[in-house]
């Protein structure tokens, strides 16, 4: 006699969705459905639970059968009364290889559908949290590394939530049999030069037979535990940074007091300054790399630059900044010379990115634009020996305030300047707004959001 009860995976994935992972009420649940049998397993059990079910596929074109694939997805969401979103990967999408670049684009296009608080489900399994921890083991990464795929976090306005990952991949493969489900089966998942299909079909495998024969599950476990820390590390540098706050609020968020980092241990030093670039969305350094980074910090060594994938800090003045990549020269032209400013026009810089305010946001530095004082500006690049006239009359080196103002040496020559006609230096864009004139402009001016000007050849450059 055929059991009535529920299978394993509806069970489990109604328990996780009523309890931990609770969805919003009364949203459609996004999901990402490849066609593989993991996606359809979940696919049709959110159904079957009654969820309101909106499937994204995203076709890759990287195999000639791609375009036939997504058409069996839509076959198959449409007898589950699913409707389903076709996406297809874009040619130039960045990423260190190519599984890391197909993530990247599906997650983007997906990221894309999903509105102010939507949900996105995957079905990523218990064996895939135990080969993403192995991955990152074998990279050398760090707590946040090792803890593996979260159960949920941010992607695009909505979340990104994995409600299977404590569900071995059998019980999925059970639910496919016992209903009868047909699937697809992408042969990139036993290609071996992948380096998870390595780690999938060899690796674990091997484990088991070598007397682990929960490895996966242990394995799995151990990235929850690895989770604990890293949600611990992340409370940590919260606290350490609202304190630094309020001990340095003449700093902005772009720029770190040395004499703070050297009262840290060299742990606490290294937690922090991870913690400081994950918040600028900053590649964190590799762990040789850091402790250049951290041996600079202890010397005070003024002028130093530390560089590394992705990434780069200069110190200069007892302070540590840092880019997102390297900075480099902007190649793009732009055109020195007046500039009435107009609401809605765009600055005359191609290369730079920056936004326009007819009042200036709080907290966040602001420069003058448009007309001063009735007289013209004018935007040009540095001159070799040039001198600068102060709000008090004085004559000083263009080239000490370049330095003050935190413009990396190599950024000197091409970083725009905004002047008046009587010789004023008002601005350096994207560093810093002479004090006098941020003083004396008027309601009716426009102002800089100068803390999020930056070059596209080097995003992450605020105010200072």
């Amino acid at each position: 006699m055929e059991s009535s009860a529920p299978p394993e995976l509806e069970r489990r994935l109604q328990t996780r969705l009523q309890g931990s992972l609770r969805p919003p009420e009364g949203r459609i649940l996004y999901m990402a459905y490849s066609g593989g049998g993991d996606s359809t397993a979940l696919l049709v059990a959110l159904v079957s639970l009654g969820y309101t079910v909106h499937a994204l596929h995203v076709d890759h074109g990287w195999h000639p059968d791609s375009a036939q694939w997504a058409q069996s997805c839509q076959q198959q969401a449409a007898a589950l009364g699913v409707p389903l979103t076709l996406l297809h990967l874009p040619p130039d999408t960045p990423g260190e290889g190519p599984e890391d670049q197909a993530r990247r684009a599906r997650y983007a296009l997906m990221a894309a559908q999903l509105g102010q608080g939507d949900w996105l489900l995957t079905a990523q399994h218990l064996e895939d949290q135990a080969e993403t921890l192995l991955l990152q083991l074998l990279r050398g990464a760090g707590v946040a590394g090792l803890a593996a795929m979260p159960w949920q976090r941010p992607l695009g306005t909505g979340l990104l939530v994995r409600p299977l990952l404590d569900v071995s991949q059998q019980v999925l493969r059970d639910y496919l049999e016992q209903r009868h489900l047909p699937f697809l089966n992408d042969p990139a998942n036993a290609d071996m030069r992948y380096d998870r299909v390595r780690v999938r079909n060899i690796l674990l495998p091997q484990l088991r037979e070598l007397g682990w024969p929960y490895a996966a599950r242990n394995i799995a476990r151990a990235a929850d535990n690895l989770a604990d820390m890293r949600e611990i590390a992340a409370d940590w540098f919260s606290l350490r940074w609202q304190r630094y706050r309020a001990d340095y609020p003449e700093l902005s968020a772009e720029r770190l007091s040395l004499e703070y980092l050297q009262s840290l241990s060299a742990a606490a030093q290294r937690v922090f300054l991870r913690g400081w670039l994950q918040q600028r969305q900053i590649s964190v350094p590799s762990r040789e790399r850091l402790e250049v980074l951290r041996d600079a910090v202890m010397q005070g060594r003024g002028g130093a630059r530390i560089q590394w994938e992705g990434g780069q800090a200069w110190l200069q003045g007892g302070l540590l900044r840092a880019w997102s990549q390297p900075c480099a020269t902007v190649e793009k032209e732009w055109e020195e010379g007046p500039w009435g400013a107009v609401p809605g026009k765009s600055l005359p810089i191609p290369g730079w990115q920056y936004a326009l305010r007819d009042t200036p946001p709080d907290g966040f530095h602001h420069a003058l634009a448009g007309r001063f004082a009735g007289m013209s500006l004018y935007w040009r690049r540095r001159r070799e020996g040039e001198l600068i006239l102060t709000g008090q009359g004085q004559h000083r080196p263009l080239k000490k305030l370049l330095l003050e103002a935190g413009v990396p040496p190599d950024r000197r020559a091409e970083v725009p300047l905004l002047w008046d006609e009587a010789g004023h230096l008002l601005l350096i864009l994207g560093y810093y707004t002479a004090p006098w004139a941020s003083a004396r402009h008027g309601g009716t001016a426009l102002c800089l959001w100068n803390a999020g000007v930056q070059s596209t050849a080097d995003r992450g450059v605020g105010s200072t």
